[in-house]
């Protein structure tokens, strides 16, 4: 005959268990000693032994049932052998064992929660479920006689908690795992081109604030007559090309490297412009800017700008970059500063226009202003000299219509 497996009386307040989880299944040999289930009780989770041998023939109720102790919740047997009838519908039992309860509850004393103003209709097992969850009882609107709440008010309070954990667990929910892109040949030459250029140069940096007044009334000028000239837009990287190229010629030393022992510096100006691509950033290069005017300086910048991201550019015209211009101002940055483009000895970082307050020795007047930052190679050039470099560039962007002089 088949062996009944009930819900144990695992302490002396047990009048049911959860049952937890089950490590078995219908149709699975056990032996005596097994563990069959692991039992949720009000105070710990204890694992229940087979008490016998056989097939698991019948699971009466699934993972996560409320089952009343000495209550059969499964029957094993010998392979194929019939349990009795009555056990085939746990549900009806479980239906019958909560009105039978509840008709008991019926009977005792109104079981009260600690308030200055009401006193809630409660059953005791409703209770203590409530109290397990963490449930509010005041909240619960019962469906029980005279407005008493039962354990169907409370099992679907808890569900409706659980709804809420739920959906603000997704909320707040981040990815289990990072996204991982691999290195494009790019962005591994950036990487290990500026990682030996901040680890092998002794970088030193100096800042200074233009007044860009003048600057931008040139540029309102010239803007037309540049358009005319060449259906472009002139932009104040194409104008500071030139006024840096200017800087440059006159300071030998900003178109200097170490070559060995030696300094070698360049007999040509050479402008590398900073061009941003979706793969990282690569550096074009204006061929002796010094000599060019301001017009055909924007055609080249624009030219060399449309080839680097249609990936077009030449080594030719990558390379031979004495100095390099780095401007963020068009994404309204307002400073910083760069890691120098080995094998050059200097770049120049600048940000955005902006009109500021700015006191011009007299009273505070509003005013275009400019931040230019300049890093340096120590073993190249001192600051002295970096100072002077930046002083001439800023008079010339202070007064920009010197270049036709």
């Amino acid at each position: 005959m088949a062996k009944k497996v009930i819900m144990p009386k695992l302490g002396l307040t047990m009048e049911e268990g959860i049952i937890n989880k089950w490590l078995v299944k219908e149709g699975d040999r056990v032996n005596k000693g097994d563990v069959l289930f692991e039992v949720a009780t009000d105070k710990v989770n204890m694992e229940v032994e087979s008490p016998t041998e056989g097939v698991v023939l019948k699971i009466l109720y699934p993972e996560g049932a409320t089952v009343p102790i000495t209550e059969a919740v499964a029957y094993i047997g010998k392979e194929g052998e019939e349990i009795p009838e009555e056990e085939e519908k746990p549900e009806e039992k479980i239906e019958a064992v909560k009105m039978e309860e509840e008709k008991v509850e019926e009977k005792r004393e109104e079981a009260p929660l600690p308030s200055e103003t009401e006193r809630i209709r409660v059953s005791p097992v409703a209770r203590r479920l409530a109290e397990e969850h963490g449930i509010d009882l005041s909240q619960i609107q019962g469906s029980g006689p005279g407005g008493r709440i039962v354990r169907e008010d409370v099992e679907k309070a808890i569900e409706e908690k659980e709804k809420e954990r739920k959906l603000i667990v997704e909320e707040v929910k981040v990815p289990r795992e990072k996204e991982r892109i691999p290195l494009s040949r790019m962005r591994k030459i950036i990487a290990q081109r500026l990682t030996e250029s901040y680890q092998s140069t002794p970088h030193f940096f100096l800042h200074q604030e233009i007044c860009a007044d003048e600057l931008v009334k040139m540029r309102e000028k010239i803007l037309p007559l540049v358009e005319k000239e060449t259906g472009l837009r002139v932009s104040y990287t194409d104008i500071l090309v030139k006024m840096v190229a200017k800087a440059v010629e006159k300071f030998p030393l900003f178109r200097a490297h170490l070559a060995g022992e030696e300094i070698e510096i360049s007999p040509e100006v050479n402008i590398g412009v900073a061009v941003a691509l979706e793969e990282g950033l690569i550096v074009p290069v204006v061929k002796n800017a010094n000599e060019k005017g301001i017009s055909q300086i924007t055609q080249e910048i624009n030219a060399l700008a449309q080839k680097a991201r249609s990936n077009q550019l030449t080594p030719e015209e990558v390379s031979g970059g004495v100095f390099t211009v780095s401007n963020l101002g068009m994404w309204g940055v307002d400073s910083f500063t760069a890691i120098i483009n080995p094998p050059e000895a200097a770049i120049l970082a600048c940000g955005a226009i902006r009109k500021k307050p700015f006191f011009n020795g007299k009273e505070i007047v509003p005013a275009y202003l400019w931040e230019l930052s300049l890093s340096c190679d120590h073993r190249l050039i001192d600051g002295a000299l970096a100072a002077q470099f930046l002083q001439f560039l800023k008079n010339l962007l202070e007064e920009p219509f010197t270049l036709i002089i």
